[in-house]
């Protein structure tokens, strides 16, 4: 059973999340939304920090969380066989515990309309693994939220 807990964004440490975290409030400003649709990715695809390694971004504009999409999915997960998880939904995710984790933060982050960090711990593929995420969301035009901007570290693995 994954174990969830939330962590402040200022106790975040590891030293590319917290450049992420600082190049996304000079994108986003104090309010922490980055309005997507104005902006499109550019600035985020020219920021390496965020869109390389363990990250990814996730469609959340389908009802049923189970629905969500990913729309990029970062090179450096190794935990799963098939890696490529692009245009796969989150029900598509091997794991229906980590799978329900996964849903519970992105909701959270849908809810609080700004960046949440978390740290997670769980069995991912026989791997016992312990990382950091911090989930960063987009607005439409609308402003609502259509997608999320995760980023993970590892802590460790067993």
């Amino acid at each position: 059973m994954a174990k969830i807990e939330n962590i402040c964004l200022e106790k975040v440490v590891d030293p590319d999340l917290v450049l992420a975290l600082k190049r996304w409030y000079q994108l986003c400003g104090k309010g922490g939304l980055y309005r997507r649709e104005e902006l499109g990715f550019g600035p985020l695809v020219g920021a390496p920090e965020i869109l390389n390694g363990r990250s990814s971004v996730v469609a959340t504009d389908a009802d049923d969380p189970m629905n969500y999409v990913f729309a990029f999915f970062g090179g450096d997960f190794n935990v799963y066989d098939d890696r490529n998880f692009v245009a796969r939904h989150l029900r598509d995710l091997p794991d229906e515990d980590i799978t329900a984790a996964i849903i519970s933060c992105y909701g959270e982050a849908i809810e609080a309309r700004a960046p949440l960090a978390h740290r997670i711990e769980g069995v991912f593929d026989g791997i016992d693994l312990v990382y950091d995420r911090i989930i960063l969301p987009t607005i439409n035009k609308a402003g609502k939220i259509d997608r999320l901007v995760t980023l993970s570290t590892e802590i460790c693995r067993k």
